[in-house]
């Protein structure tokens, strides 16, 4: 199962904020290793820097989501205070939205899967963040809840990009002659490529990016709670 009982004390509020606290560590580091991949690469074949500095990311956010399961059980148990709190059935979402973006990460790292396709789920994790962030106003500071839809509104945006890739860009380079995968065509820069990156970057500024901050705010909270 993955959701297991989850008893409420001191010691459990602590441990789900120091889990907060090394997830959001792992995040900023991830966030890093992005930037230089990203800001390194010149051209859409990887060299062995940028392929090193995407891997690296995809390792750090493994751990950087697998830090954030304890965080997400700390924080449905302190939601049971007021009305309206996380509901099991939220918390198995949330929970099945981390470890499926982790999985989808570790199955792009050996090349099972496409890279992208562990955006899926974080975008469906960022649709999860908007809804529990509203649910646990009262329970965490108000600010800290607007945060934490922004940035669940910027995984929703970040985590598009795969489809929206795949219908727009992909799509047009299946209508091109079949080549050997020597010669395979570079992806067209056309308006939709163009736009998608464009949204990609508004995504990672606005969700990826701070998430580590609001997940170490979140922990904050937690260490401080008392019974």
């Amino acid at each position: 199962m993955i959701v297991q009982t989850f008893v409420a004390t001191p010691t459990s509020f602590r441990s789900a904020g120091r889990s907060a606290m090394i997830s959001g560590i792992l995040g900023l580091m991830a966030y890093g290793f992005l930037l230089a991949a990203v800001l390194t690469r010149d051209s859409w074949i990887l060299s062995d820097f940028v392929y090193f500095m995407f891997r690296s990311h995809d390792a750090a956010v493994i751990l950087q989501l697998l830090f954030m399961v304890p965080v997400l059980f700390g924080l449905q148990k302190l939601s049971q205070k007021h009305p309206h709190g996380i509901g099991q059935t939220t918390l198995r979402v949330g929970i099945g939205a981390l470890l499926f973006t982790a999985l989808f990460l570790l199955l792009g790292i050996v090349k099972i899967f496409s890279d992208g396709h562990y955006l899926v789920p974080l975008g469906i994790f960022g649709a999860w963040m908007m809804v529990v962030n509203w649910r646990l106003m009262g329970s965490l500071p108000r600010a800290l809840c607007w945060f934490g839809m922004i940035v669940g509104l910027g995984l929703v945006i970040f985590g598009s990009f795969f489809p929206g890739y795949a219908i727009f860009v992909d799509a047009v380079i299946l209508r091109i002659p079949p080549v050997d995968m020597a010669t395979y065509p570079e992806p067209p820069m056309n308006f939709a490529n163009i736009l998608l990156h464009q949204i990609i970057w508004i995504g990672s500024i606005i969700g990826v990016a701070p998430l580590p901050i609001w997940t170490m705010l979140a922990g904050r909270q937690l260490l401080r709670e008392r019974l």
